[in-house]
């Protein structure tokens, strides 16, 4: 019987509504709209550093994302889909989905460089600026403790 029971809980299961989620082409498809970005915006993507220095980038506080309603299916024109797709296969990993501005583009690979497996709740919640120096923090705490080890030796 526990069998018979198995199955009847993985059909039923298999018959619950999924909630649909915005994806990847979708979500930079509305923020290309939501900011005018034009076609300059990928020299910019060329010219970002995979490890940027958090000199420019000062933490005084933790910033919590905005919630951004965008499409789930996006209507874009020819010349945004065009940058659309130049924007994704610049940037290229899975952090770019849970982006919600320019800003967080270019942050896209260098947060990702730093720490590929970041949770997705993590991503959703906190701009990419708080993770990028909070990442940058603990290697930058960890190589310090590392050369204080090295020097007691």
């Amino acid at each position: 019987m526990g069998l018979l029971k198995d199955i009847k809980h993985k059909r039923a299961k298999q018959r619950q509504k999924m909630p649909l989620r915005q994806d990847v082409f979708n979500q930079i498809s509305s923020l290309v709209k939501r900011y005018g970005i034009k076609e300059s915006f990928l020299d910019i993507l060329d010219n970002i550093d995979d490890y940027p220095s958090g000199e420019n980038l000062k933490l005084a506080r933790v910033r919590l994302k905005a919630p951004m309603e965008g499409a789930l299916f996006s209507l874009a024109t020819k010349d945004e889909y065009a940058l659309t797709m130049s924007i994704i296969a610049k940037i290229n990993n899975s952090y770019l989905r849970f982006a919600h501005s320019p800003e967080e583009i270019l942050l896209c690979k260098p947060l990702y460089c730093l720490n590929p497996s970041l949770s997705p709740e993590k991503l959703g919640r906190y701009h990419f600026e708080t993770l990028f120096l909070h990442e940058r923090a603990k290697i930058e705490n960890n190589e310090s403790h590392g050369h204080s080890t090295g020097k007691n030796k």
